[in-house]
Order: C-alpha cells, then sequence, then structure tokens
C-alpha cells in the first residue's frame, strides 16, 4: 500500500512538472511544443501501467511456479497463469532451509575434528566457523571442545550427519527445515516490478528536456536501484541457505561417554517381557537341539555299529567261557569190577508183646 502511494504521488508530480514545462514553453517552436506535451503523457501512462503491475506483484498468488507445467496442462489455469495455494502446496521445487544441530562425545578429540573437516571438504561443503577451546587430559583436567559451524550441501547433508554418528557419540539432535518458497517469490516478485519501473523510468530519462523533471527521475532512479539491488542480496542470500544447510557442531572431549539414561519397566511390563523372553529361549534351545542332533547323527550311528560289534564279540567271549566251564565241571564215571554181590543177612526185629501192639494201634487212629 505505501509503494502505491508513493507511485501515485510520483506520477502526481511528474504530471504536474509537465503541466508546467508545457506552459513555459509556448513561446517556443512546435517541435519542442510536442516534445514537453509527450513527456507528462508517456509519464501518467508509464505511472498506470506500473500501479497496475505492482498491485499484481503484491497481492499473495503471485508466486513462483513451473512455466512448463501450466503448459502441459493446456492452459487450464485461469487468465493471468498464477497457481491457487494448493498448486503452491503441492509443487515439489520447494526453497527449504535446513538447519541441524548435534552435541557429540569423543574420547578421541583430535582425530575426530581431522576428520569432521576432511569430511566437510570432501562433500563439497565448508566450515563457516571453527572455534576449540580447553586444553588436552595430559596434565590437566579440564577438557576440550569444539564448536563448529559447518555449511554442507543439502543433498549430502544426511551423509554428513551419519558420518559424525558414526565417529563419535551423540548425546543430542535437532534438526529443522524453513519453508521459504513464497516468502523467495514475494522477493523476486517485487524485484521484477521495480525492473519494470527502472525500464519505464529510463524511457521517461531520455524524453525529459527540463532539469527539473531530470533531477525527478534521476532520483526516482536511484531509490529503485538501490531497492533491486536489496532484494537480490535478499535472494542470493535465500538461495544459499537453501543450497548449503547448516550445521551446528558442539564436540565435546571426554574419558567416558555418558552412559544412556535407564528405563524402569513397570510390573505388567517385566511379566511380559519375561515371558516373551523365556518363549524365545526355549525355541531357541529347541532349535539348538535339533541341529546339534542333526549334525551328530552321523557320529552318532558310528558309535551304534562300534558299540554292536564290541558286545557281539564280548557276548561271544562269554559263550565261550561258560561253555569251557561246563565242559571241565563234569565228573568222570567209575569203573568196578564184575563181582557177585553177596547178600547181607539182616538180624530180625524182637517180636513185640501184644500190649505194645494194642498201643500202637491206638496211635495211628
Amino acid at each position: 500500500m505505501k509503494k502505491r502511494v508513493l507511485l501515485f504521488t510520483s506520477a502526481l508530480c511528474m504530471f504536474s512538472v509537465g503541466l508546467a514545462a508545457c506552459g513555459g514553453s509556448s513561446s517556443s517552436d512546435s517541435g519542442a511544443m510536442f516534445k514537453s506535451e509527450a513527456a507528462p503523457a508517456a509519464a501518467a501512462e508509464a505511472a498506470n501501467d506500473y500501479d497496475t503491475y505492482a498491485e499484481e506483484a503484491v497481492s499473495d498468488d503471485i508466486y513462483e511456479y513451473d512455466n512448463s507445467a501450466d503448459s502441459s496442462a493446456g492452459g487450464s489455469g485461469s487468465d493471468s497463469g498464477a497457481p491457487s495455494d494448493s498448486e503452491i502446496q503441492s509443487n515439489s521445487n520447494r526453497k527449504l532451509i535446513k538447519t541441524v544441530n548435534l552435541s557429540a562425545e569423543t574420547k578421541e578429540f583430535d582425530k575426530l575434528i581431522s576428520n569432521v573437516s576432511e569430511r566437510i571438504n570432501s562433500l563439497g561443503g565448508y566450515a563457516e566457523s571453527m572455534n576449540i577451546q580447553g586444553s588436552s587430559y595430559e596434565g590437566s583436567n579440564e577438557r576440550r571442545t569444539a564448536y563448529i559451524v559447518a555449511r554442507i550441501p543439502a543433498s549430502n547433508l544426511d551423509q554428513f550427519v551419519k558420518s559424525v554418528s558414526e565417529a563419535s557419540n551423540i548425546t543430542s539432535k535437532n534438526e529443522s527445515a524453513e519453508d521459504v518458497t513464497l516468502q523467495y517469490a514475494d522477493v523476486e516478485a517485487h524485484k521484477d516490478s521495480l525492473k519494470i519501473e527502472q525500464k519505464r523510468l529510463n524511457e521517461l530519462l531520455e524524453q525529459a528536456d527540463t532539469l527539473e523533471n531530470i533531477i525527478e527521475l534521476e532520483n526516482r532512479l536511484t531509490e529503485v536501484r538501490y531497492e533491486i539491488e536489496s532484494y537480490e542480496s535478499r535472494l542470493r542470500t535465500m538461495n544459499n541457505q537453501v543450497q548449503y544447510s547448516t550445521v551446528n557442531l558442539n564436540v565435546s572431549e571426554v574419558r567416558d561417554y555418558t552412559p544412556e539414561p535407564v528405563y524402569e519397566e513397570t510390573f505388567g511390563e517385566r511379566l511380559r517381557n519375561g515371558f516373551l523372553e523365556s518363549c524365545e529361549d526355549a525355541w531357541d534351545a529347541i532349535q539348538d537341539f535339533i541341529v546339534g542332533f542333526v549334525s551328530f547323527l552321523p557320529m552318532l550311528v558310528v558309535m551304534l555299529l562300534i558299540l554292536g560289534v564290541v558286545f557281539a564279540i564280548v557276548l561271544g567271549i562269554i559263550k565261550l567261557i561258560i561253555k569251557i566251564a561246563k565242559a571241565t565241571g563234569k565228573k568222570k564215571p567209575v569203573k568196578t569190577a564184575d563181582k557177585p554181590v553177596q547178600a547181607v543177612a539182616l538180624p530180625n526185629p524182637p517180636e513185640k508183646s501184644a500190649e505194645e501192639q494194642k498201643d500202637e494201634a491206638g496211635d495211628r487212629k
């Protein structure tokens, strides 16, 4: 709005100056009169054209986008060709300023700093600043620290962060990305509008015939050039920030790394984790047994064959010993002469009395 007011005021001043020049040159020839009348007319026309363009340029609907996409779409957009907000959000060619903050610990301070410097150069970046403080641990309890601001190409940012993480102990990490797509497009639109104004002012300067007009036009041209340079500087700064991501690296020398925080499990989590670990251990034991059994199976077959042969040999020896023992344990029969056997007369038992026989009969009953 301020720019529009300024342009409108400048146009009025140019128009009034042109009228004054036209009135003062009434006594001159017809060629000079035509020239002085044409200058304010051209100034008014240029001011009206620029005012219209500036009004479109400062609106939020004019942003940088891919013209080839519009042409391939068959011109389905609006007459002005400006993309909508949804089209801008879906455009993959966004301008992001990425920043990474890292805090690292190392036991080999000199080696890490050297590796970081080499890695920055190999990835096509540069160290914007490097500050090292403190002395070595040898003979001193003071630890060394380093603060490095590295500018790394956006395409190689992940590689650099990964290399630092592998070479040290990362205690904290913070990443952020700022989307400046709309801001960049807005600045570029303002620059383009100022370029048009500069062109119009140069045309008017060629037509100006009075010193007052020349001074006014040159003053405005100086302001326009300064604003164009300011916008171009902002564009260069944003381009550099987009192309080169910033990594703020804090390195500390330590004897022992900071232990990771221990998470205390609840009773339910302990039960669940214990059961799952037991199941995993049981399954691992079953797998180990199956693998061990299958691996030992050929050796087991060989051992069974050897044991079978040994058992057969031992059994045969035992049977042989038993057979020999039985054979030697039998007695041979004694041979006697063929002599007649004489009968030996036994004495007759004494006869029992009738009473004794009666008693024996009673005992039997």
